[in-house]
């Protein structure tokens, strides 16, 4: 049995179908389901029941699947700790990363590990967290972080930190809640919020429903920069992460508050491929980032939780 076989049962398994599973790692239909049958034929049990419509594991196809995911996430540990013994660390890593973290964390961070590893080619990419979490589960990115991650069995997830939620207004407005902002005591006409296919939106529209907190007109703006922008030089007001507002206590285009009465929590999450665990360069990256988010947080006027757990959803 070679780790490869693992792979492509894994794929399958986890998306259903050998077509699906093929287009995922890359390889034939035809091939995947020859690997697959040959594990089968080999130790004489089955492990998926074929129909027209996709596969479906066995009771000993699903006991294989965790086996198997251990298997791999092993082996990529037992490479790891080679090459951190070589004293060598080269290859390409691709990491994804929500707005926020773009902004605020992403430049201190690539210029620390270009220096400590500058034999590592390093790709971002920025998008919000349904695409990141889409892209991490076909094996486009070794990891991502992101506010929210709905339940699914290919993606481990690590709870980084928690930060807060900010109201955020043009420094010519004449809106002012004061050094705190409770929304349940403030009239806010004009709100810009990302759309709902965002998970802080999702996160923002509960905590203004469960506070009776109405809201006149909400802009929908999927574009980070576009909302800083408009915020800047209209009287729109927008909520953002804590981390995020770093820029602005020193810009002085835009005033902050954080948001009370409760507060609007936001953590951050890292997820990953559950049977990729992360090779030493990305955990190096990883390790770079958090302790740069952990100086941003701890550079604002919030404070923040610090939570280091691990779960599969």
């Amino acid at each position: 049995m070679k780790l490869l076989h693992l792979r492509h049962y894994i794929a399958v398994y986890e998306e259903g179908s050998f077509s699906a599973g093929a287009k995922r790692v890359g390889a034939t239909q035809s091939g995947l389901s020859m690997h697959i049958r040959w594990l089968e034929d080999r130790y004489g049990v089955e492990l998926l029941e074929r129909s027209s419509t996709g596969v479906v594991p066995t009771e000993a196809g699903k006991r294989f699947y965790d086996v198997a995911l251990r298997a791999l996430r092993s082996a990529v540990h037992a490479e790891n700790t080679l090459r951190e013994l070589s004293g060598s660390v080269t290859g390409h890593i691709r990491i994804g990363l929500m707005p926020t973290f773009t902004r605020a964390i992403l430049s201190p961070t690539l210029i620390e590990f270009s220096e400590q590893f500058p034999n590592v080619q390093v790709s971002i990419t920025e998008a919000y967290s349904g695409q990141l979490s889409r892209q991490v589960v076909d094996g486009e990115l070794d990891f991502a972080v992101v506010p929210y991650s709905a339940s699914n069995d290919s993606l481990t997830v690590t709870a980084m930190r928690t930060d807060r939620e900010y109201l955020v207004w043009s420094a010519n407005s004449d809106f002012n809640p004061g050094k705190t902002a409770n929304l349940r005591k403030l009239e806010i006409p004009k709100l810009v919020l990302p759309s709902r296919n965002n998970a802080r939106r999702v996160m923002i529209d509960t905590y203004l429903a469960t506070h009776g907190i109405e809201v006149d007109r909400i802009l929908e703006l999927d574009a980070m920069f576009g909302t800083l922008d408009l915020v800047a030089n209209s009287d729109w007001i927008t909520i953002l992460p804590g981390i995020l507002c770093t820029p602005d206590r020193r810009e002085g285009l835009r005033k902050i508050a954080p948001i009370t009465g409760p507060d609007l929590p936001v953590q951050y999450l890292r997820i990953e491929h559950s049977a990729e665990p992360l090779n030493f360069a990305a955990q190096a990256f990883y390790d770079l980032l958090l302790e740069v988010l952990d100086k941003a947080i701890e550079s604002g006027a919030s404070p923040a939780v610090a939570k280091k757990q691990s779960a599969q959803v």
